[in-house]
């Protein structure tokens, strides 16, 4: 029985990577105005499964306010760079949204006349997350140049894929002590090793692979650029990997506190939108910091 049980979660965590694989895959190669709409959508999508959680609880969030937000957020990044006033040189469009759609959403819960902090927070909290890390991914696709950005996009879909696969493996295998028994009471310290392990090498053979490619294929030759050197790659997967890990038990926190199992039923046998880009919301942050710092 225990045998049969972790085949079936293995062949469960393998089925989610697939399909993980392939939608991270998909909106890799198109970039543009369609990784925008698909990213507008999954956002849409993942704010609607996080205010249902908050609803569950009791609350009463603004939800119209978050789609607002939501909208707003993507288009405005996506015509950014086409405005040349003088304005959007000081402020963020992204940031400004922001900003503005919380005062909106404070302002429709203190007009309903009575003191009710909790939905108030429930109307913040997901512009916040997953809102504001679904925004972090978009910038990584105007980077200086096709190689760079692809190894950007590849390192935040399918990093933290990678971790939870060998997470998974490493845990049925090995795990004996637990990691966050009162948040995810399956998480084992052996697992989260080894899906760290995975992240950092996992994070230097994708720029080492990517430059191969961009010598032999001749397809690829016209993305050709500098990168990072391979050590920050290692860097940057050993902070990945934790925080894709501490994204999975964000996401669990917010779900024990509201009562839920998974955030939806739009992935069969996987949950919500959220129960899959959890992880990935993490690593998205960490890839857009460290690009950034590295002037890419």
């Amino acid at each position: 029985a225990v045998m049969a049980q972790t085949f079936s979660s293995a062949q469960q965590g393998v089925v989610a990577v697939r399909a993980g694989s392939q939608a991270a895959g998909t909106a890799i190669a198109l970039q543009g105005w369609p990784l925008r709409i698909t990213l507008m959508l999954a956002m849409f999508l993942s704010m609607h499964e996080v205010y249902g959680a908050f609803e569950h609880r009791g609350d009463r969030p603004v939800k119209w306010v978050g789609y607002i937000y939501c909208v707003v957020a993507i288009l405005s990044q996506g015509y950014y760079l086409k405005l040349h006033h003088a304005v959007f040189s000081q402020i963020s469009p992204t940031l400004l949204s922001l900003v503005m759609c919380t005062l909106l959403g404070m302002v429709v819960i203190v007009l309903r006349g009575t003191p009710d902090f909790d939905s108030l927070a429930a109307t913040v909290f997901p512009m916040l997350y997953p809102g504001i890390f679904y925004v972090l991914i978009l910038p990584l696709q105007d980077l200086n140049g096709r190689l760079i950005s692809t190894v950007a996009l590849v390192l935040t879909f399918f990093i933290a894929n990678v971790s939870d696969t060998f997470a998974l493996f490493t845990g049925l295998r090995f795990g004996k002590h637990k990691l966050c028994p009162g948040i995810s009471p399956k998480k084992t310290v052996e697992g989260a090793i080894g899906g760290l392990t995975a992240s950092v090498l996992f994070s230097v053979l994708v720029p080492i692979v990517a430059k191969w490619l961009c010598d032999v294929v001749p397809a690829f030759r016209g993305a050709q650029g500098d990168l990072p050197p391979l050590w920050s790659f290692a860097l940057l997967g050993l902070v990945a990997g934790v925080l894709s890990q501490f994204g999975d038990l964000t996401a669990s926190m917010i779900k024990r506190h509201c009562g839920i199992k998974d955030y939806g039923h739009i992935l069969p046998g996987h949950g919500g939108i959220m129960d899959r880009m959890d992880g990935v919301l993490f690593c998205g942050a960490v890839c857009y910091v460290f690009f950034r710092l590295t002037g890419m």
